[in-house]
């Protein structure tokens, strides 16, 4: 997790507010619209409202996520991790889809939508010590959903990210809304 951390702490040094594909880079008032729905997020999965964060999810994401499998995910990260102790916002921006991290499988986020990025120190009750996790939101039709990441110290599978073309093309969906 601390590799991955310096590479994206890196990674982000580097970008430029040109983005990919013509896709105009969100404004500051973007991204702190997309930090106020990370918030909802957040405290829907604290409130254990897995149906409201599921909701507050980009719908591509929902689409290989159906809600009874994105809530007993939920739940085991709950018995997992414990409780979500603290969470200080380290970092905020608008990034391009591909700067963000691939998936440990190599699925990368979709070119040709809007992110924002968000890195956090977080602490849980039993996780020992900080971590640093991300999530990346997304603006694809809904407004400002989360989009991906590595929050609630569980990466979200394979298809947690709004994958390319490529790769949705490479797998059947398995799982029905």
């Amino acid at each position: 997790m601390h590799r991955l951390t310096c590479l994206l702490i890196l990674a982000l040094i580097g970008t430029t507010p040109a983005m990919a594909q013509d896709v105009e880079p969100a404004s500051e008032a973007e991204v702190r619209e997309a930090y106020g729905v990370f918030l909802d997020w957040l405290t829907a999965y604290r409130d254990e409202d897995y149906h409201v964060q599921w909701r507050l999810t980009d719908r591509r994401i929902r689409n290989w996520w159906p809600r009874e499998r994105w809530t007993d995910f939920m739940r085991a990260s709950r018995r997992h991790s414990g409780e979500l102790i603290s969470i200080e916002i380290l970092q905020a921006g608008a990034i391009d889809a591909e700067t963000l991290p691939c998936s440990e499988r190599g699925h990368c986020y979709r070119p040709g939508v809007r992110y924002v990025f968000l890195m956090f120190r977080t602490r849980y009750e039993n996780i020992e010590g900080e971590l640093t996790e991300y999530a990346a939101m997304a603006e694809s039709g809904e407004g400002w959903r989360f989009g991906g990441g590595n929050i609630l110290n569980r990466p979200l599978g394979e298809t947690s990210v709004i994958m390319t073309r490529t790769d949705e093309s490479r797998y059947r969906r398995s799982f029905s809304q």
